[in-house]
């Protein structure tokens, strides 16, 4: 989406500060939210407990209180994940009649051979679990916006099918290489209704191959010294925020406009040299090419 934010951040190592005194954010939300959802489920891979939305709620008080969230962030936060949580734990009851969960926050890593070097793709799954078809499912808790069908296929949101591809190659630590059965996103809103799963559509193996393909092309295209860092080739799929944009002054650049530079003609009367030799001096004729004052 915007080659020249990887430029800045990842080669020349520029981070953006944070504002000073600013509220916490929709970053904040996530990861508390993250934190909680994590330490239920790996504390309770095999049974769900009577008492599990007291224990969910637990752990997201636990969560939010090491953050030092602003009191009335927190008024604003705490009911949405009231309900995230007695949804999560309702869902969980049903999933766990056909699925079983094999990690969560799984570290993953996939080695890609561009002919005279390597480049490593690593990854890290919200969450990965094995379907009653003995397929992996891979799951991604979204508090945000959900990427649409459209950019997964495109592979402008290209996370989930990079995870499928660390999976099928057995890259996911202490997870064998497998079958991938579904891409879910579990958007987590808190609203009403308190969240909702997506399902990428498409064939998840031929998602795969075009995002080996596409990873592939790309890294060997960068590999190149003379391959340049622009900024959002494609307008239509620029990132909605950029820390980034007056480095790369494309507000600036957008604006110039290709001009020619040219002496302007000018229309001259035909004069005579008279018989003593003395040239009359050439004055330019009135027209639409001299401006008055």
């Amino acid at each position: 989406r915007d080659p020249y934010q990887i430029y800045a951040r990842h080669v020349l190592g520029l981070l953006p500060l944070d504002p000073i005194d600013d509220d916490p954010g929709g970053a904040q939300r996530g990861e508390f939210i993250h934190a909680a959802l994590e330490t239920f489920v790996r504390n309770h891979m095999d049974d769900i407990p009577h008492n599990a939305v007291a224990l969910l709620l637990e752990y997201g008080r636990a969560a939010l209180d090491a953050q030092a969230i602003p009191p009335e962030v927190e008024a604003f936060w705490w009911p949405r994940f009231e309900r995230v949580a007695a949804w999560f734990v309702r869902f969980e009851q049903e999933r766990r009649e056909m699925s079983r969960t094999l990690g969560t926050e799984v570290q993953g890593k996939l080695e890609i051979d561009l002919g005279g070097s390597i480049f490593t793709l690593t990854a890290i799954a919200d969450r990965l679990d094995l379907n009653h078809n003995d397929q992996v499912d891979i799951i991604d808790y979204k508090t945000g916006s959900v990427p649409t069908q459209k950019s997964v296929a495109l592979g402008f949101s290209p996370q989930m099918t990079l995870e499928a591809l660390i999976a099928f190659t057995g890259g996911f630590e202490g997870i064998d290489a497998g079958d991938v059965g579904s891409l879910q996103y579990w958007k987590l809103s808190g609203g009403r209704p308190a969240a909702d799963v997506t399902t990428v559509k498409g064939d998840v193996r031929e998602m795969v191959n075009q995002a080996r393909e596409g990873i592939t092309n790309l890294m060997r295209a960068f590999n190149d010294p003379k391959t340049p860092y622009v900024t959002a080739p494609r307008a239509d799929w620029a990132p909605r925020y950029n820390d980034y944009t007056h480095l790369s002054r494309v507000g600036e650049w957008s604006t110039v406009k290709s001009t020619v530079t040219s002496k302007p003609s000018v229309n001259r009367k035909t004069t005579k040299t008279p018989a003593n030799g003395n040239r009359r001096r050439t004055t330019p004729a009135r027209g639409n090419n001299m401006k008055r004052k």
